[in-house]
């Protein structure tokens, strides 16, 4: 582990040095060489960090993905490891990668919770130890929901004892052994520390860069979700929208610019809590992304998602314009984080799934009245459960495109029978993979096998 280590230490030791330099609230410690924080305004301060808390949700996942494809001059411009991420065969894959990134927040918010239990705060202090706590829970969890989602199965209860999931690191020491733990442990770690959290959290952040109350309820029902527990789901998403129902009218210039190229603002009225996926190749570059023909066919003429979302331009695909990021200040980044679309469409599939049909098509009306042109929506009224569970699902996909979470969907579907497979035709080669296949959890990087000795996933 000591190069592994050595990478990870120097990488956190300059973000702490900058910390520091942006204020004098940093003690060194005399026993060794990193500048580490003792009280709860320089631990708020870490989790603050925005370019290592907010940023770093996997993006493998959805490069691995079926809502989009690249073509053959875009393939041939990738490097080596990059082609090998897009046709799921990337078993070399070594640091800087999702894995590393994924536990850079997982370190910092233990480094908090470490120093935490040396803290002994004041009355006057109890509000901002709660949310540093909190906050530090919260951030740990996030990021463990989404390695599960790369690097784990799908949740099967019959098997989720014994599958393996990822290194739950639960304090900030680096010597501590690496070690996989079952799917089934890890998801209950997140539970737990999503649960902690959201009694500690306020309803609202002070910026949507911060947990509250609200995200923690929102990875709460996204876990739930992800893992087929359908009532906790809804429960849990019931509890966002009880905080903020808002939608963004897609009519209205004032909220989503159709005709720019960056239709949303950064942060708007729908966000809840404000994260990017990584940037990694192809889905580094808008204009190399094409649209999945068979997905942006099901958008109908008069659903503006189809101006917001997509550019036709000279090409014979249609390509990627606009996403809940923003405009980008470097790069092309694409939203990872928590809106309330995403939450109307979680209790809407748990409505249909328990036979709640009226309710659920009322969740799906109300979202798609302010996506379509106005008065061109008819609303459902739909009486066959099947039928309403498909017409949620084809509506979250178009919904949540390039969101982070079509990897994670399509795991959990086929194990309830939904039969995907995902297509890549590269160089007259087909690739193709196969529901419930084993790729579906994404071979961990070469060197955290080769460092530690914990086992690979199978091929």
């Amino acid at each position: 582990m000591k190069n592994l280590k050595l990478k990870i230490a120097v990488s956190l030791l300059g973000m702490l040095l900058i910390i520091s330099a942006c204020g004098q609230y940093l003690d060194i410690q005399s026993n060794d060489g990193l500048i580490v924080p003792r009280d709860l305004v320089s631990l708020q301060k870490l989790l603050d960090n925005s370019s290592k808390m907010n940023l770093g949700i996997g993006s493998y996942g959805e490069i691995s993905a079926d809502d989009y494809f690249i073509q053959q001059t875009t393939y041939d411009n990738l490097n080596e490891e990059d082609k090998r991420n897009y046709t799921w065969e990337n078993d070399l894959d070594e640091y800087d990668n999702d894995w590393a990134r994924g536990y850079a927040p997982v370190y910092i918010s233990n480094l908090v919770l470490d120093q935490l239990k040396d803290i002994a705060p004041t009355s006057e202090e109890i509000g901002s130890r709660d949310q540093v706590l909190g906050s530090a829970l919260f951030y740990r969890a996030n990021q463990y929901l989404s390695l599960l989602w790369t690097y784990a199965k799908a949740y099967n209860p019959a098997t989720a004892s014994t599958d393996l999931g990822i290194v739950l690191r639960q304090s900030s020491d680096f010597n501590e052994k690496s070690t996989r733990s079952s799917i089934k442990v890890c998801y209950d770690q997140v539970i737990q520390d999503l649960k902690v959290a959201m009694e500690l959290l306020p309803d609202h952040a002070t910026h949507v860069m911060r947990p509250s109350k609200a995200a923690a309820y929102g990875v709460l029902a996204r876990t739930y979700l992800s893992i087929g527990r359908y009532d906790s789901a809804y429960y849990f998403a019931d509890k966002v929208l009880g905080i903020n129902d808002e939608l963004l009218d897609f009519n209205n210039p004032a909220e989503v610019k159709l005709n720019t190229n960056y239709p949303f603002a950064r942060f708007h009225k729908e966000t809840i809590s404000y994260f990017q996926l990584t940037i990694n190749s192809p889905l580094n570059n808008y204009a190399n992304i094409q649209a999945d023909t068979m997905l942006y066919g099901m958008y109908e003429a008069n659903d503006l998602r189809k101006q917001a979302y997509f550019s036709v331009n000279l090409t014979p695909y249609v390509t990627v314009k606009g996403n809940y990021s923003g405009q980008p200040p470097f790069g092309f980044p694409l939203f990872g984080g928590l809106a309330t679309d995403e939450f109307y469409l979680v209790r809407a599939e748990c409505l249909a799934r328990t036979g709640k049909l009226l309710e659920a098509q009322a969740d799906l009306n109300k979202l798609l009245t302010n996506r379509y042109m106005t008065g061109t929506f008819q609303p459902y009224s739909l009486a066959n459960q099947k039928a309403v569970i498909q017409l949620i699902l084809q509506e979250r996909r178009k919904e949540l495109f390039l969101r982070g979470l079509r990897w994670s969907d399509i795991k959990r579907l086929n194990l309830e029978g939904a039969n995907i497979s995902i297509k890549r035709k590269i160089d007259g080669k087909e690739y193709v993979l196969k529901p419930n296949a084993n790729r579906f959890a994404l071979p961990l990087p070469i060197d955290i096998i080769r460092e530690t000795g914990m086992p690979q996933n199978p091929t």
